[in-house]
């Protein structure tokens, strides 16, 4: 019972997260290291300074 709390909790926290326009860095490793594996990973910054230009537009990450 306990496990399948933890697993509900943690879905629930990824889907507001990504309602949110936050993403997930530990899925993007994950998704990398399993189709490209030979490619280099992004550090989690590298990866949220991407995930903000590709949201809001190539204007240094701000919306307005």
């Amino acid at each position: 019972m306990k496990d399948k709390l933890a697993r509900w909790w943690k879905t629930a926290r990824l889907t507001a997260s990504l309602m949110a326009g936050v993403p997930d860095y530990q899925n993007y490793v994950a998704r990398q290291r399993r189709h490209n594996p030979d490619a280099p990973v992004m550090t989690e910054q590298q990866f949220l300074d991407y995930c903000s230009k590709r949201r809001c537009g190539s204007n240094g990450g701000k919306c307005c």
